[in-house]
Protein backbone atom coordinates (compact mmCIF):
# COMPACT_ATOMS: atom_id res chain seq x y z
CA UNK A 1 0.00 0.00 0.00
CA UNK A 2 0.87 3.07 -0.80
CA UNK A 3 2.10 5.67 2.53
CA UNK A 4 -0.52 8.70 1.90
CA UNK A 5 -2.70 5.95 1.78
CA UNK A 6 -2.73 4.02 4.61
CA UNK A 7 -2.39 7.80 6.69
CA UNK A 8 -5.51 9.04 4.85
CA UNK A 9 -6.86 5.95 5.90
CA UNK A 10 -5.58 6.14 9.75
CA UNK A 11 -7.13 9.87 9.54
CA UNK A 12 -10.45 8.79 7.93
CA UNK A 13 -11.10 5.92 10.47
CA UNK A 14 -9.76 8.72 13.53
CA UNK A 15 -12.49 11.01 12.12
CA UNK A 16 -14.97 8.63 12.50
CA UNK A 17 -14.33 7.67 16.03
CA UNK A 18 -14.30 11.37 16.90
CA UNK A 19 -17.47 11.97 15.32
CA UNK A 20 -19.09 8.70 16.91
CA UNK A 21 -18.97 10.89 20.66
CA UNK A 22 -16.69 8.60 22.25
CA UNK A 23 -13.28 9.66 23.85
CA UNK A 24 -10.56 6.76 24.53
CA UNK A 25 -10.09 8.22 28.17
CA UNK A 26 -13.51 8.81 29.15
CA UNK A 27 -15.16 6.24 31.69
CA UNK A 28 -17.32 3.83 30.71
CA UNK A 29 -20.59 4.86 30.37
CA UNK A 30 -23.17 2.81 32.57
CA UNK A 31 -27.19 2.20 31.35
CA UNK A 32 -27.83 3.31 34.89
CA UNK A 33 -29.52 1.71 37.87
CA UNK A 34 -30.63 -1.50 37.31
CA UNK A 35 -33.15 -2.85 40.23
CA UNK A 36 -35.85 -4.93 40.54
CA UNK A 37 -39.30 -3.35 41.90
CA UNK A 38 -40.98 -6.68 42.81
CA UNK A 39 -37.80 -7.17 45.64
CA UNK A 40 -38.83 -7.79 48.81
CA UNK A 41 -36.45 -8.66 52.08
CA UNK A 42 -37.95 -12.39 53.30
CA UNK A 43 -38.45 -11.55 56.90
CA UNK A 44 -38.07 -14.26 59.53
CA UNK A 45 -41.64 -15.76 60.83
CA UNK A 46 -41.89 -15.53 64.14
CA UNK A 47 -44.07 -17.73 66.23
CA UNK A 48 -46.20 -16.72 69.47
CA UNK A 49 -45.33 -18.32 72.40
CA UNK A 50 -47.22 -18.65 75.49
CA UNK A 51 -45.56 -17.46 78.55
CA UNK A 52 -47.47 -17.36 82.00
CA UNK A 53 -46.59 -14.22 84.07
CA UNK A 54 -47.91 -13.90 87.55
CA UNK A 55 -50.29 -16.76 86.69
CA UNK A 56 -51.68 -15.06 83.38
CA UNK A 57 -50.80 -17.03 80.16
CA UNK A 58 -50.32 -14.35 77.71
CA UNK A 59 -49.53 -15.52 73.38
CA UNK A 60 -46.28 -13.40 72.54
CA UNK A 61 -43.06 -13.47 70.77
CA UNK A 62 -40.58 -13.29 73.87
CA UNK A 63 -40.72 -12.71 77.28
CA UNK A 64 -39.94 -9.44 77.19
CA UNK A 65 -43.07 -9.27 75.08
CA UNK A 66 -45.46 -10.81 77.45
CA UNK A 67 -44.54 -8.73 79.90
CA UNK A 68 -45.34 -5.41 77.59
CA UNK A 69 -48.61 -6.91 76.46
CA UNK A 70 -49.48 -7.77 80.12
CA UNK A 71 -48.93 -4.24 81.30
CA UNK A 72 -50.89 -2.63 78.11
CA UNK A 73 -54.17 -5.08 79.19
Amino acid sequence: MNKHFRELLRLAALSMYAANGENLYDAPKKAGMKFNPDYKVDTPKKELREFTIKGRKIMAYSKKDAIKRMKHK
